[in-house]
């Protein structure tokens, strides 16, 4: 390296240099500010027909936030209303979660209830569902809980804990039907 040069960005600015650089730094600034604007604007909806006038929030939000309405003053005075939908809005959104659980459908038909044994995952809520094929009645008992259903009722279900592997729930039967077993041997997946 020569004696004489020198790293550019080592030296500070001279008055000339810093008064043509002001303006790219002010449209960069003023840039910055719009794009904070734009991000910090909506969230309430309006029940009157009026625009919203623009709110000052910090423009440091994160990029994950969804924003449901946005409005924006356009440079020709024309307000431009950009919607979208938030997580809570949408089929199967937030506070929308059903907890996982594994199904054991038995049918009763011609005095018998099938099939005999179920095997669901260990560890997975069980959600024990009785059907009446053919009308008649059908009743299990599954420790302290009954399912019952006949002519009328012709399905019911009841929801219980997951098992650990190779334990059996077991449903004796009250009014017509066999014994079942819902048995944690099965292997999880789709």
């Amino acid at each position: 390296m020569a004696s004489g040069a020198s790293c550019r960005s080592s030296q500070a600015l001279s008055q000339g240099e810093r008064r043509r650089s002001s303006p790219a730094i002010a449209r960069l600034c003023l840039a910055v500010l719009i794009l904070g604007a734009l991000a910090g604007c909506g969230g309430d909806r309006e029940s009157s027909g009026k625009a919203a006038a623009p709110r000052t929030e910090p423009a440091a939000k994160s990029a994950t936030e969804t924003e449901r309405t946005a409005t924006v003053t356009v440079p020709a005075g024309k307000t431009q209303t950009q919607t979208g939908t938030s997580p809570e809005e949408q089929p199967g959104g937030a506070g929308d979660e059903e907890p996982a659980h594994s199904q054991a459908l038995f049918t009763g038909r011609g005095g018998r209830v099938k099939p005999a044994v179920v095997r669901v995952p260990a560890f997975i809520a069980i959600r024990v569902e009785l059907r009446s094929a053919d009308g008649e009645v059908y009743s299990l008992r599954f420790g302290g809980r009954i399912l019952r259903v006949d002519g009328s009722l012709r399905s019911v279900s009841a929801g219980f804990s997951g098992l650990r592997p190779g334990e059996a729930l077991t449903g004796e039967p009250v009014h017509g039907g066999n014994r079942v077993r819902v048995e944690a041997t099965a292997e999880p997946g789709p």
